[in-house]
C-alpha cells in the first residue's frame, strides 16, 4: 500500500525537494498588522526586508482546520497510508490542529506525528519518510526509522539579532541589552520535548559559526554517513560557510541548506543560522 507524507511549511525544506517527493504541505500564514499574506506571496527575501522596514513585528498563526481537513482527506482518498508529520507541538498549536483533524476524520490509514523539532530538524525527518515511501517501505518501518532519527537530532543554532527573542518572550529585556551591547550571540538548541534552550555564547559572528562546526564534531556520530541540514534566514554567505566547514572536517554524505521561511523567520529574525545532524 502506498504512503503519502504531508508536513506543514515550518519543515523549510527547498521546494524542489518537496516537489520531487510530493510531500503535501498545509500553510501556516504571517501578516503584518492587518495584511496577511498566503503561501508563495512573500519570498524568504521579501519577507526578510520587511521584517527590517515595517513598523511592526510580523504575527503568525496555524494552518486552518478546513485546510488540513482537505489536505489529508485528499491524500486518504485513493486508500493510501498517510503520516502527517508537523512543527514541535511546544511551540505551535498544529500538531493540536492535526490531531483534532485525525479524530474527525476516524480513519486508521492516518498517523499522526510530532517532529519535536523546527525548520530543516523537521524537514530531514520528512524527508526520510518521504524517501522511505517513495521506496515502497512499509508505514511501520517508516514510523519506526523517524522515531530514531527524532530522538537523535540536534537542532543547533544562532541569533544574530537578539531584538526577536527579546520581542518574543525568549530572554528578558535587560539581559538583551546587556548582550547586545557586549557582542554576545546566544548558541540556542531545540531539547528533545521540542523546547528551545539556551545551549551557550560566544563573542562575535564569526564565533558563532566556528561554535556551531565544533558541536557538531563533539556531539554528531559518524556525521559522514548523514545528511546534514542548514538553514538560514536571509543569511547565504553564513550557510556557505558552514557547508565548507562541514565538507572539510566531517565530509558528510549529503548537506541541504533551505531558507528559514516567514513562520520561523518571525520568531528569530535575519542573519539566524542553524545546523541539523544526528547524535
Amino acid at each position: 500500500m502506498a504512503v503519502k507524507i504531508v508536513s506543514d511549511n515550518c519543515c523549510d525544506l527547498p521546494l524542489e525537494i518537496i516537489k520531487d517527493y510530493d510531500i503535501r504541505i498545509v500553510n501556516m500564514v504571517v501578516r503584518f498588522g492587518d495584511r496577511e499574506y498566503k503561501p508563495g506571496e512573500l519570498t524568504a527575501a521579501n519577507f526578510y526586508e520587511k521584517m527590517t522596514t515595517e513598523k511592526v513585528m510580523p504575527q503568525t498563526s496555524q494552518p486552518s482546520t478546513e485546510e488540513m481537513m482537505h489536505k489529508y482527506s485528499e491524500a486518504l482518498q485513493d486508500g493510501s497510508e498517510v503520516i502527517g508529520i508537523h512543527f514541535t507541538s511546544r511551540l505551535s498549536g498544529t500538531m493540536q490542529s492535526a490531531q483534532i483533524v485525525a479524530q474527525t476524520l476516524e480513519n486508521d490509514r492516518l498517523h499522526i506525528f510530532d517532529s519535536r523539532k523546527a525548520s530543516l530538524g523537521q524537514g530531514l525527518i520528512v524527508l526520510e519518510a518521504a524517501r522511505m515511501a517513495k521506496n515502497g517501505e512499509p508505514v511501520s518501518s517508516i514510523i519506526q526509522v523517524i522515531e530514531a532519527m527524532r530522538e537523535n537530532m540536534q537542532c543547533i543554532f544562532s541569533v544574530q539579532n537578539i531584538k526577536y527573542l527579546i520581542s518574543g518572550g525568549r530572554i528578558s529585556k535587560g539581559k538583551g541589552m546587556i548582550a547586545g551591547a557586549l557582542d554576545i550571540k546566544p548558541i540556542l538548541a531545540i531539547n528533545e520535548e521540542g523546547l528551545i534552550i539556551s545551549y551557550d555564547r560566544v563573542h562575535g559572528h564569526r564565533a558563532a559559526l566556528k561554535k556551531l562546526l565544533d558541536i557538531m564534531e563533539i556531539r554528531g556520530v559518524e556525521l559522514s554517513g548523514q545528511t546534514i541540514g542548514i538553514s538560514h534566514a536571509s543569511s547565504m554567505g553564513d550557510a556557505e560557510f558552514l557547508r565548507d566547514g562541514m565538507i572539510e572536517r566531517f565530509g558528510p554524505r549529503e548537506i541541504i541548506i533551505g531558507d528559514i521561511g516567514p513562520v520561523i523567520g518571525s520568531h528569530v529574525g535575519p542573519g539566524t543560522f542553524a545546523v541539523f545532524f544526528q547524535s
